[in-house]
């Protein structure tokens, strides 16, 4: 009878640990960063939402109203942003023309809640001053 009381005992201590572990690890994900960018050109407005990454180069400018393109890229991991790069291109014929790069460098202030980044910005490109506005701000967002 000692045996099984003792069995039993074991196995409910195993279960009670297994749901411990699984409990722990449900609350222990982290938020991750997301930098927001809302770029308006032509009275038309884009939201691009970027996630950090390690790799930057598999970043895609977006295409704004075929006159500019759009880059954000936001390096490092969930818990430490290393960098934050905001790159601003003109379309033209024969090629995209780099007319802004700003850079970010921690630290950053995030939080639940959408905080500015940068300040909204005017660009402007072409024979005949087309003007792109962005602005970008960070937040934390559960998984």
């Amino acid at each position: 009878m000692q045996t099984a009381n003792k069995t039993q005992i074991l196995h409910i201590f195993r279960c009670l640990l297994c749901g411990l572990a699984l409990a722990c690890t449900s609350f222990s994900s982290v938020a991750s960063p997301l930098l927001r960018c809302h770029v308006t050109y032509a009275g038309s407005t884009q939201i691009i939402d970027t996630y950090v990454t390690q790799d930057p180069y598999s970043i895609v400018a977006v295409n704004i109203g075929e006159r500019f393109r759009f880059k954000a890229v936001m390096t490092g991991t969930a818990q430490a942003i290393e960098t934050i790069k905001l790159y601003t291109y003109f379309q033209t014929r024969r090629s995209d023309i780099p007319i802004h790069q700003a850079t970010y460098l921690p630290p950053f202030r995030l939080s639940e809640t959408e905080s500015l980044l940068t300040p909204k910005n005017s660009l402007y490109a072409g024979d005949v001053e087309r003007e792109l506005q962005y602005y970008c701000s960070l937040q934390e967002v559960s998984p």
